[in-house]
């Protein structure tokens, strides 16, 4: 009874200082809180969003919103205590954890993966090393490919369990060689975590990061756990034209398994500034950039952006999308957790646009369009797909469309073209790709588009027609010029 009561008060104290924080106040603050939710409010409008908002500058919150339903089979309101399934930020956890070992002396991160696994197969596995497997240049894919996995992932227990089925799946390069993002690279990493610590990796999450940092409502579950505000992901359905709840959970082994609120997430973000959780020194290694990548370091991708640095990670899967970007050098954090399918990185985007004075637009109906049209054709729906596109096209040549989503629509409905090349219906391709040529006949790269679809039909002359306008529009189109040569002669 003493439990609930305090977290009765905790949650009431949370409200009021919410509200609080919110009134109305001439200052700079309040006019960041005001430009941040009008963002927001165009996102809510066309039921692009659902899920919690936090910004904070210094650690001190200017935004922090909730919006749409955790559980909308059950009309259950997403609030700041609502714990969310953060996919692949748990690699900065993960890292995190890694770095905290080799500063304590109990690995070191130039130990090779044969230390940990001698019964691995690999090749390489004396070569890549485990800073290999946190910047992901260890030449390792995705276990997710495997074909038996989605089969067999009911019997994926723990982390232990899937390393067979990785065993089956040779590395594709050699490690250092290049840069490709691994989910089997951070399994590894979790397993030797396991190994060092001779504790589940779960148990050894919460007791060097989730307790030390009073994170009360971080969690980590590897699936079928009962969990007190947990949010339920939610995918756009075709039949229904909005969102609904998404069968299953993100898989646990390396980028699901771990919900928590907004509020722990500051909290760890806050944490980040201090020695509490790694030494300055490791913090640096941690954050920087390892080649042959361009932007990620351990566990961390690191970019320049709007004269400034950005650190941070982001996630996605099982119908969630969750962003964490940290700005140290203008003392921002933009925390957007969202339990819709695609809901949090173009928020994101725009709220950092704003803070950093870099254009952005307030969500449009056009652009909603499009973004139900991508993530349609993501979904593999290309006809439903194109009738989002088609919408939006209608508001074009109304006249009410920016340019740069003028460009978006156009993309979008050649992207949907080249779906209906790659299944061999070539009337549909040459049929989509026609609307881009009339709409958008300045574009050099519609008619390239048709030509090709053309040739592939068998329709050389109307091929060589297409190829000469694209052509013509960009005299630069040297693959054009090519074909034109090799038809015409």
């Amino acid at each position: 009874m003493k439990s609930l009561k305090s977290n009765l008060v905790k949650s009431i104290f949370t409200i009021v200082y919410l509200l609080f924080l919110h009134a109305p106040h001439a200052t700079a603050q309040d006019s960041l809180y005001k430009k941040i939710d009008e963002i927001v409010q165009g996102e809510v409008k066309y039921d692009l969003f659902s899920g919690t908002i936090l910004v904070a500058k210094e650690g001190k919150i200017i935004y922090a919103k909730s919006f749409g339903k955790s559980n909308k089979e059950q009309h259950i309101n997403n609030s700041p205590e609502t714990r969310y399934n953060l996919s692949s930020i748990q690699k900065s956890f993960t890292a995190t954890l890694i770095m905290q070992l080799h500063q304590d002396g109990l690995l070191s991160i130039d130990d090779p993966l044969s230390k940990y696994f001698p019964e691995c197969p690999f090749n390489t596995a004396d070569e890549i090393k485990i800073k290999n497997l946190l910047n992901h240049t260890s030449g390792l894919g995705d276990y997710r490919s495997h074909e038996r996995y989605q089969e067999e992932s009911e019997n994926y227990k723990e982390i232990a369990d899937v390393l067979p089925l990785i065993y089956e799946i040779q590395p594709e390069f050699n490690p250092g060689e290049k840069f490709n993002y691994s989910n089997t690279g951070f399994l590894f990493l979790k397993a030797i975590i396991e190994q060092v610590e001779k504790k589940k990796f779960a148990e050894v999450l919460q007791q060097r990061i989730f307790d030390p940092l009073n994170m009360n409502s971080a969690v980590m579950t590897f699936g079928g756990d009962l969990i007190s505000n947990k949010a339920y992901g939610h995918m756009l359905s075709s039949a229904s034209q909005g969102f609904v709840k998404a069968i299953g959970e993100p898989a646990a082994y390396t980028g699901g398994g771990m919900y928590l609120s907004v509020m722990d997430l500051l909290k760890f973000d806050q944490a980040l500034y201090t020695e509490k959780p790694l030494t300055e020194e490791n913090k640096e290694i941690m954050w920087t950039v390892a080649k042959p990548s361009r932007y990620y370091g351990y566990g961390w991708v690191v970019v320049p952006f709007g004269g400034t640095t950005v650190i941070y990670h982001n996630g996605g899967s099982g119908g969630f999308n969750s962003e964490f970007r940290r700005y140290p050098e203008k003392g921002y954090t933009i925390i957007v957790l969202s339990n819709y399918e695609g809901g949090a990185s173009e928020l994101a985007n725009k709220i950092d646009c704003m803070l950093l004075d870099q254009p952005y637009l307030i969500t449009s109906e056009a652009e909603a369009y499009c973004r139900r049209g991508r993530m349609y054709r993501m979904q593999n729906e290309p006809e439903v797909a194109l009738q989002s596109y088609l919408s939006a096209l209608r508001l074009y040549k109304q006249g009410a469309v920016e340019k740069s989503i003028a460009k978006d629509i156009e993309n979008g409905i050649n992207s949907i073209g080249y779906s209906f090349v790659k299944t061999d219906d070539l009337l549909k391709a040459i049929e989509v790709f026609r609307i881009n040529t009339e709409n958008f006949p300045e574009s050099a790269n519609a008619f390239d588009s048709l030509a090709e679809a053309f040739l592939k039909s068998g329709m050389k002359d109307k091929a060589i027609t297409n190829y000469e306008i694209s052509l013509e529009l960009n005299p630069n189109n040297e693959k054009a010029k090519e074909i034109l040569d090799k038809l015409k002669n």
